[in-house]
């Protein structure tokens, strides 16, 4: 089965949120950031089920899990999501150090 992935609002202004900021400091390194997005959205459209919970799990009615993206630096992202049906809609984007997201920040 493949899924759709729909990427809202919120998470679509945090994914240019932080590609500015890294753009601000190396245009090569916010393209290679924005591509391993795009390997993890890629990679949910297949099976999002693999990814594994997400600690703002507790917080929420639906299952919310999180998949994990690095940039070459080994800096850790964070692409945190819910399945409906066969559509995967991601809620937010966070970067290193961020704290988790809360329950008003995902709705």
């Amino acid at each position: 089965m493949t899924y759709f992935v729909s990427i809202l609002l919120r998470a679509r202004q945090d994914v240019q949120q932080i590609f500015d900021w890294l753009a601000a400091r190396s245009e090569q390194g916010a393209q290679s950031w924005f591509e391993s997005f795009e390997e993890s959205v890629s990679a949910l459209s297949k099976n999002p089920f693999l990814a594994p919970i997400a600690p703002e799990n507790d917080q929420c009615e639906r299952e919310i899990r999180h998949v994990l993206f690095r940039t070459r630096r080994g800096r850790t992202y964070r692409a945190i999501f819910t399945v409906v049906e066969s559509e995967v809609r991601m809620l937010r984007v966070r970067g290193p150090g961020e704290p988790p997201v809360r329950r008003k920040d995902m709705e």
